[in-house]
């Protein structure tokens, strides 16, 4: 997953976010382990030295600093909210493409439900991870938003520029895609209770209970509101969309 520094500052990272909690494990009202797991994964990606540019010269020492890192200032890339462009990365990209996969695992629990049951449920880990509880919910969106839409994949203009040079950005876009889509998706207030042989109930509205917490990233999507910004998000699905009819254009054919 990177360089001998990176793997240090991830075993660093975790140790000291493992070791937090050891404390609360004989607590009955202890935080459920995969509650612990999305948000160890949220501080990973926005950890110094391993899936962000540090800073600052010294790195992070104790686990109160990567709690208590502004995560807002971290973003991944230049686009809405954030003028920013840090330099590119080989290591942290790599590493964050990781960690998305392993974000995409926790979310897959649709695949092995039955239809039936997948179409009324509410998945708890997505329902989880865009909640308030997770600190990071913003720059987190803001970073994967961005990423997708400044994502150029035509590269120099060349067709089938693909057969002539490799582009390790492109994984990292596609993880960020689906992991923005999977997030945005998810709708707290809409879904339905499964009864016992598979059928729905109805909408939570027609439920005695409560609709989930609040989907935050769909909560900043609708805040987005500059015309720059709508520009730039415009380009930039308008670019991906495009991109098969360029990749497989032969000029003069």
């Amino acid at each position: 997953m990177g360089s001998t520094d990176s793997k240090l500052n991830f075993r660093k990272a975790v140790i000291q976010l493992t070791t937090k909690t050891q404390g609360e494990e004989d607590d009955e009202n202890a935080r459920p382990l995969a509650e612990s797991l999305l948000l160890a994964i949220a501080d990973l990606l926005f950890c110094p030295d391993f899936t962000v540019q540090s800073h600052r010269r010294s790195t992070v020492d104790s686990a109160e600093d990567v709690h208590s890192l502004d995560s807002c200032e971290y973003i991944w890339e230049a686009g809405v909210g954030f003028a920013h462009s840090p330099q590119p990365n080989y290591i942290h990209d790599m590493n964050r493409m990781e960690l998305l996969k392993l974000l995409l695992t926790c979310f897959s629990e649709a695949m092995y439900l039955p239809p039936a049951l997948e179409s009324g449920s509410t998945n708890p880990w997505v329902q989880f991870f865009c909640s308030t509880e997770n600190r990071h919910a913003l720059p987190l969106f803001t970073s994967l938003l961005n990423t997708v839409c400044a994502y150029d994949p035509v590269g120099y203009g060349i067709p089938y520029n693909h057969l002539l040079f490799s582009d390790y950005r492109e994984p990292l876009v596609e993880e960020a895609a689906q992991v923005l889509i999977v997030t945005l998706d998810h709708d707290s207030a809409s879904s339905a209770s499964p009864t016992v042989d598979g059928t729905t109930t109805g909408t939570a509205m027609d439920d005695a209970d409560p609709p989930g917490p609040e989907n935050l990233f769909v909560n900043y999507l609708s805040r987005i509101h500059r015309e720059e910004d709508f520009q730039f998000i415009l380009k930039g699905i308008a670019r991906l969309l495009s991109n098969p009819l360029l990749q497989t254009y032969l000029p003069n054919s």
